[in-house]
């Protein structure tokens, strides 16, 4: 189990609650919801974290500070509306948050975690709960010169929970006087440490120079770029446990973080990645729910039963959105906390994650095989993926390749663990701000000396240099057009192969990462191909082995002459697409290079 410090309990509240016991029950509860009447997928999913970590042997839970926290916040006042009582009573949704976002320590003491995502149907009191956890932090968290930061895209939005916390502040003589707290007009002092809390908005060219120990980023969805996140990241290099704490209702699609934060923290929580610093409780409605169905809406509204208004404003809105289709889509994200266009991921992560049987490769080395290279990308992913089919059975084996700009900034922003992979040997590092194709070329072929595969796919955009190459070196070669009619027979034959249990993939956490992001597209025909720019993270590594299984499964017929050609067509591609190869010293008889022909790409 989680080890647990022992420590005198911090002061009992009026209603003597046991916030620890709270947290645990809602979790319990929503574990088994297993037909998701109230409780949503990733709420189970958290839940279902949440208990397991407490079985944990090498995490600490500190009791103490999970009810200290609560304890602090439920003697802060109501600030805005009319409620039964004078002082925030904290629903279980947020009790469940709280305990494991402060309960949860680090060997030294300090929060196990230092991201935490708090996503939820609006009017579900997210403001009042940051804003109370900005204020414990200010006030009871060990810092010196603390600089609390409310931040959002506009000076207004970022302004939202910081005049919640001013207003706790200058409504709570008690902790203005404790705690040494004076509010300003656009700042909270604390002058016994030095500290201060502000609200910032997202021009992020002006906010250098910060030091923030804790930022709560509102309202993450409308942020157009990573600009702001990146510089309050930078600038909290030097703090021993920051918190970076995002809190979100859906919102459109936009090129800015939130896209990459939320299909993290889905990951994390289908345990594709593994990320102990990284907190998620993403209330929605599933994805087969009916948006106009009153019963799943507490799924993304926890507070709908304890507040009838609440409750009452979204019938009204379901009422409106019915009769009017300008208002659906809103209604769908901002009461159901839906994605405005939610792309669906082509593998089933479950029967994937069954299919993590060894791979042997000392044993492999003696069967045939064939591979895929993926060199689509010199700033992020690189990936070679070899293939063998034995007794009817797939397994597969690669490499990746990633450059040491790449790892810093993914490690930078905290969202993929390039630096855990590199350092478990998962990944390649190279140096500098491209993968370095010689490393990569040096690697992959001492692995095709040790596999001999018969063919290696590989899509030519962006790698006829090394091609050129490795064929020259006498490596099989195969052209792989990126359509429908090429990985559409590969798709096939994968989704026969894991669904059914016949593929072994030793359990690799970066092609399983790969495979959860990837997007299908369709074309006229409903042929299947991997879509890079609708996957909403990095697909290389499941299109490396996509193509692998392409060579594999493909036409064994040979082309008449050696130069690559398109099939059906009369001659030969232009010279400037034509990789002329030098004569390989020695090649496998047999050897032919194939251009699968596709017309929809």
């Amino acid at each position: 189990m989680a080890r647990k410090r022992k420590r005198t309990a911090s002061p009992p509240t009026a209603s003597g609650r046991d916030y620890v016991q709270i947290a645990q029950d809602y979790a319990k509860l929503a574990v088994a919801d297993k037909k998701g009447r109230k409780f949503g997928k990733w709420i189970r999913l958290a839940a279902a974290r949440f208990l397991r970590d407490l079985k944990r042997n090498d995490l600490t839970f500190d009791s103490w500070y999970a009810c200290d926290v609560c304890d602090f916040l439920e003697k802060l006042p109501h600030v805005e509306g009319v409620w039964d009582t004078p002082n925030i009573i904290l629903h279980p949704s947020h009790v469940f948050f709280v305990v494991q976002l402060f309960g949860f320590r680090k060997p030294d003491g300090t929060r196990r975690f230092t991201s935490a995502l708090f996503a939820v149907a609006r009017k579900n009191a997210k403001s009042t709960l940051a804003a109370g956890i900005l204020l414990y932090c200010l006030c009871c968290e060990v810092e010196q010169g603390p600089q609390v930061i409310s931040a959002a895209t506009t000076g207004d939005q970022a302004r939202i929970v910081f005049n919640v916390a001013k207003r706790m502040v200058e409504k709570t003589a008690d902790l203005r006087e404790q705690f040494t707290l004076e509010p300003f007009a656009n700042a909270i002092a604390r002058y016994e440490v030095g500290g201060t809390f502000k609200p910032i908005n997202a021009k992020a060219s002006t906010q250098d120079g910060l030091n923030p120990s804790h930022v709560e980023l509102d309202e993450i969805h409308a942020h157009k770029t990573h600009d702001l996140l990146n510089v309050l990241r930078s600038a909290a290099g030097a703090r021993k446990s920051p918190l970076f704490l995002y809190t979100t209702t859906e919102g459109y699609e936009s090129p800015g973080p939130w896209a990459e934060i939320r299909q993290f923290a889905k990951q994390l929580l289908e345990e594709v990645v593994e990320a102990d610093h990284f907190l998620a409780l993403f209330f929605a409605i599933d994805d087969e729910d009916d948006e106009f169905d009153e019963r799943a809406w507490a799924k993304a509204n926890p507070l709908m039963d304890v507040n009838p208004i609440l409750l009452a404003e979204i019938r009204k809105e379901a009422i409106e959105a019915k009769a009017m289709p300008g208002r659906h889509a809103e209604f769908k994200i901002k009461r159901c906390n839906r994605q405005s266009a939610a792309a669906t991921a082509w593998i089933d992560l479950t029967k994937w994650k069954e299919c993590a049987g060894q791979v042997d490769l000392d044993w492999l080395s003696s069967y045939p095989c064939t591979a895929g290279l993926d060199l689509s990308s010199t700033r992020d992913l690189t990936s070679a993926r070899f293939v063998w089919r034995v007794d009817g059975r797939y397994y597969t084996w690669g490499r990746r390749w990633v450059p040491e700009w790449a790892v810093a900034q993914r490690t930078q922003r905290g969202t993929v663990q390039y630096a855990g992979w590199v350092q478990a040997g998962h990944i390649v590092q190279t140096d500098g701000d491209a993968v370095d194709y010689a490393v990569v070329e040096e690697m992959f072929k001492a692995d095709c000396a040790r596999f001999k595969p018969s063919k290696i796919a590989f899509d030519s955009w962006n790698a006829q240099d090394i091609c050129n190459r490795l064929i020259a070196a006498g490596l099989p070669m195969v052209q792989f057009i990126q359509g429908g009619k090429s990985y559409h027979p590969a798709m096939q034959e994968l989704e026969r192969a894991y669904t059914t249990g016949q593929l072994s993939h030793g359990g690799d956490p970066v092609l399983q990462w790969c495979a959860s992001n990837l997007v299908p597209r369709y074309d006229a025909n409903m042929n299947m191909a991997p879509d890079k720019k609708r996957s909403p993270e990095k697909i290389d590594d499941m299109s490396a082995l996509l193509m692998g299984i392409g060579v594999l499964i493909g036409p064994s017929e040979p082309e008449p002459e050696p130069r690559i050609r398109v099939l059906g067509e009369e001659s030969a591609l232009p010279q400037e697409t034509t990789v002329e190869p030098q004569q390989p010293a020695g090649p496998p008889d047999d050897w032919r290079r194939r251009f699968f022909d596709d017309d929809d790409d």
